[in-house]
């Protein structure tokens, strides 16, 4: 009978379960990156829904501008962007951007007589 050698291993039963927990390991972090994923593709939409809502309000046209996910239009002098992502959605609705206006808003101190 040989003599097995101290530190040499371990036993073949702990090397499966190790596997088994790799593979949870494993599975759990492709699950979270996923959704990480999704989450950025989500984020980016309404990100370019703002600077979509934001340019269309700064245009005095009145075009419709579309995606696959979303529009941005212009409504009795509000600019609203929609946007749907599979249950998720957003909505903003903003007044017309009239710099005329607050240019007239700024001058009445001044025809006032008062200072800023």
């Amino acid at each position: 009978m040989e003599k097995r050698k101290k530190g040499r291993g371990l036993s073949a039963g702990i090397a499966v379960e190790a596997s088994y927990v790799m593979a949870m390991v494993i599975l759990a972090l492709a699950v979270l990156i996923k959704g990480a994923y999704g989450q950025c593709g989500r984020i980016t939409r309404v990100m370019n829904l703002h600077c979509a809502v934001q340019m269309r309000r700064s245009q005095e046209e009145p075009q419709e501008k579309s995606w696959p996910w979303g529009y941005v239009s212009i409504e009795s002098g509000r600019v609203k962007g929609y946007m749907r992502s599979g249950d998720w959605e957003k909505q903003i609705t903003v007044p017309f951007h009239e710099p005329e206006e607050t240019l007239r808003k700024l001058t009445i101190p001044e025809e006032m007589g008062g200072r800023q």
